[in-house]
């Protein structure tokens, strides 16, 4: 029996969270990148220890605080698990989401008016950060080969200059799934280095690479990158405690951090409140085997639903993710006269990630999340099967 526990859709409605409260019944959600399963036990248990012990009062700084514990937890679990030893608790800034943390860096590295580069299609969230913050998106479109989507090296090349401050990566890449090799990123590190541009890796998805994948930090893979690298790290996806709103910023030297805090005031990153921090240490301390059932859990799904799209829907193009829970659906091929993602909202009653929002020219894309039960897996794509047929023209 797994230890990864369904939670069924009147549970998930009545938590109030965003993924299924977004949408009315009987809209099934298949977007926002959080899993309808259970927590690790161990993380249940913290939380009610926090409860029961009522930890609600200001959390300790200095040595031993929670905030250090996990600065140390962070470092430990990248030697142990990811065989980096270049991580330091002092150079470690903990802060409430990743979306702080590549807008702070954004704002700490570049000028309004500078690019911020990054691979489409991409999180919609980092197009956000990068038009809000006023700088210029600089897109590297990724390739598509008829297997896979590959960074075109070229295309980077030629689109940065010197106004392009930040560089901005996924690894692995959200929505693709693509676990990027060293020497697939070796001529865009090249480029940015000798741009002197600073590196921000997302590395948020890390544990979750399926098919036996090994994680490489970003500053393991290019030692000769890693003083301008900001590795970026959370167990809010692979965990499922996105609410709890705990991240890490790894600056890669001391240089790095010092420009980083002349620019961004330690106080306005605030720090993260107790449960959050209690739940990370959790998962990254005692939760590594509820992890490891999960990938076999979505190694399952993702094939069901691979083998399901090509016997019933062979014109819905998707390649095998290689990590994450989270699938990159190309209708283009599909005969519907309706943007896919409002063709599916309308008639299958599935909320996916509207491909629009992911980067110029993907409206014919839809995000799709299996990381639910197969039951409620198997209706969306019972209804997005005959939403494609009924749209067809």
């Amino acid at each position: 029996m797994s230890i990864i526990q369904d939670l069924d859709p009147d549970f998930l409605r009545a938590r109030q969270s965003a993924k299924w409260s977004s949408f009315d019944a009987p809209v099934l959600p298949s977007n926002p990148a959080e899993m309808d399963f259970a927590v690790a036990p161990a993380i249940q248990a913290a939380m009610e220890r926090v409860v029961s012990q009522q930890k609600y009062g200001y959390s300790t700084r200095g040595p031993g605080s929670p905030g250090a514990l996990l600065a140390e937890s962070f470092c430990r679990r990248m030697l142990d698990k990811f065989g980096w030893d270049g991580a330091d608790p002092a150079r470690v800034v903990v802060v409430n989401d990743l979306i702080q943390a590549v807008m702070s860096s954004v704002l700490a590295f570049s000028e309004p008016g500078d690019g911020v580069a990054l691979q489409v299609p991409s999180y919609p969230a980092f197009l956000g950060i990068i038009a809000q913050s006023g700088r210029q998106t600089v897109c590297n479109p990724m390739r598509d080969t008829g297997e896979r989507y590959e960074i075109d090296a070229e295309q980077f090349q030629d689109a940065v200059d010197e106004k392009t401050r930040v560089l901005l990566l996924c690894l692995p890449q959200n929505p693709t799934g693509r676990v990027f090799p060293r020497d697939e990123l070796a001529p865009v590190v090249e480029r940015a280095v000798a741009m002197d541009m600073v590196i921000v890796a997302d590395e948020i998805h890390a544990d979750l690479l399926l098919d036996g994948r090994r994680h490489i930090p970003f500053a393991r893979m290019f030692p000769e990158a890693a003083d301008r690298t900001i590795t970026l790290y959370s167990a809010t996806k692979s965990f499922n405690i996105p609410g709890l709103r705990t991240a890490v910023m790894h600056f890669g030297s001391d240089e790095l951090l010092r420009r980083f805090h002349s620019r961004i005031p330690p106080m306005l990153l605030g720090t993260p409140a107790s449960p959050g921090t209690f739940a990370t240490l959790a998962a990254w301390e005692e939760s590594e085997a509820w992890c490891q059932a999960l990938i076999k859990v979505l190694e399952a799904n993702r094939d069901h639903m691979l083998s399901r799209l090509a016997e019933e829907l062979p014109t819905v193009r998707m390649y095998t993710p290689e990590a994450t829970y989270l699938a990159w659906a190309d209708f283009t091929d599909v005969r519907m006269n309706a943007v896919p993602y409002e063709r599916l909202l309308a008639e299958a009653k599935v909320a996916g990630g509207d491909g629009r929002n992911f980067g110029p020219h993907y409206e014919r894309f839809v995000r799709l999340n299996f990381s639910t039960s197969r039951s409620v897996l198997d209706e969306k794509l019972d209804r997005i099967a005959r939403a494609v047929k009924i749209g067809a023209v």
